[in-house]
């Protein structure tokens, strides 16, 4: 893993830790205000932040479909609208050579609660 990649991977974690929560997506049933694209995203508590990192090629139909992250966080009692959703796009090729490497670095630093495992790093 290169120093270079691990900058990128830390400057995401950045941006979905620092975007304030009202700039991230609200919950809906269809999620029409979510885009189609590629992304690594985030499932965050308004108080207690990360709670799932994540990626996808088809940001729209990932969520369509059910998310853990939205279940547990119903079990936990979690009220809808302190969870919300933010997505940093990837490109094509960053998607097809980086989107695994980089959604590991990021859940190995920031260990949200969701995550079942914390992928090893190299």
């Amino acid at each position: 893993m290169t120093q270079e990649l691990e900058a990128q991977a830390l400057a995401i974690l950045d941006s979905l830790v620092s975007t304030p929560f009202d700039e991230c997506v609200p919950i809906t049933r269809a999620f029409k205000n979510v885009t189609a694209n590629a992304s690594i995203y985030a499932v965050r508590h308004r108080e207690l932040g990360l709670l799932y990192v994540g990626k996808t090629r088809y940001s729209r139909e990932r969520f369509r479909d059910g998310h853990k992250a939205f279940l547990w966080s119903w079990l936990d009692r979690y009220s809808p609208d302190d969870v919300r959703l933010l997505l940093h796009s990837l490109n094509f090729i960053e998607l097809q050579t980086l989107s695994s490497s980089l959604e590991a670095i990021i859940i190995a630093a920031a260990k949200p609660p969701y995550n079942a495992r914390y992928p090893a790093r190299d």
